[in-house]
């Protein structure tokens, strides 16, 4: 399973996002929530981000996936490193690993997943839970001598940037819901040559048997607030590591969606989702 952190808006201090990195760090490095409910302490089967700076009429991506553990890698480095100096719009999507039982530990299933959709528009996505991976092999024919290298996240990505052009609607996602196994905490980013759709938010399965108080404790998902920006972050980084620029926190509803454009000049929230 995974930890992971998601934040948009406009920045004129690369701290507040060395701080929300920082946090992750530290929660895939020690997770109560994870070992409650996996038996797992630790998110180190790799990590990965993507970043995004708006600069006049340009964009600026940095894609990055290492299969280290994030806490013995240069996070908080990298992530400096990109936006020192850098006042404007910005999307930031940073994800933690534990491979779930029998999926690949290799670069191509460290998150963010990249794919390409129909319209030559790239297609990011990073995940927390778990999709009937054979499910979407046999409903698009995928074939399984190429599939048998990924995880059931670069085939859910895959099989949405199918279905995709330059955006990502409601009934898109909601197909993509049909193949939930545990839990879909999502960040999906369809980057566009001057925008990005950005669509962030938390679905998960009760099991009902026994462990739903903590399956909930570790799904639940929180969008936060700062001066011009936006966070989104699982429920360990909030609950015991928060970035204490964002004190403005609350638990997102099970099912619940955001869709955002981010370009140069603003951000926007488009439309919110609710899927029971």
């Amino acid at each position: 399973m995974c930890r992971m952190v998601l934040s948009i808006g406009f920045t004129n201090d690369e701290k507040v996002l060395v701080g929300v990195v920082d946090s992750l760090v530290k929660a895939a490095s020690q997770d109560p929530y994870g070992k409650d409910l996996y038996g797992e302490e630790q998110h180190k089967d790799g990590w990965g981000l993507l970043a995004i700076k708006f600069i006049d009429a340009s964009m600026s991506v940095l894609h990055y996936r290492n299969t280290r553990p994030i806490f013995e890698d240069d996070a908080v480095d990298i992530v400096r490193s990109f936006f020192n100096d850098y006042r404007g719009m910005y999307l930031l999507m940073v994800h933690a690993r534990a491979a779930s039982t029998g999926t690949p530990i290799n670069v191509f299933s460290t998150h963010p997943v990249r794919a390409t959709t129909r319209s030559g528009s790239e297609l990011y996505m990073i995940h927390n839970g778990s999709f009937n991976r054979d499910f979407i092999i046999k409903e698009l024919n995928f074939s399984r001598e190429i599939t048998s290298m990924y995880n059931d996240t670069y085939i859910a990505n895959l099989a949405l940037a199918s279905r995709a052009s330059n955006d990502v609607n409601r009934d898109d996602l909601a197909w993509l819901l049909n193949y939930v196994k545990t839990g879909a905490n999502l960040g999906i980013s369809l980057v566009n040559s001057d925008n990005v759709v950005f669509i962030v938010g938390s679905y998960y399965k009760l099991m009902n048997d026994g462990k739903d108080e903590v399956r909930e404790r570790y799904y639940k998902f929180y969008h936060c607030r700062n001066n011009g920006q936006v966070m989104y972050a699982s429920s360990t980084v909030i609950d015991h590591y928060r970035p204490r620029e964002f004190a403005d926190c609350m638990v997102m509803r099970n099912g619940e969606y955001h869709k955002y454009l981010v370009n140069a000049s603003k951000f926007e929230m488009k439309e919110t989702w609710l899927f029971q």
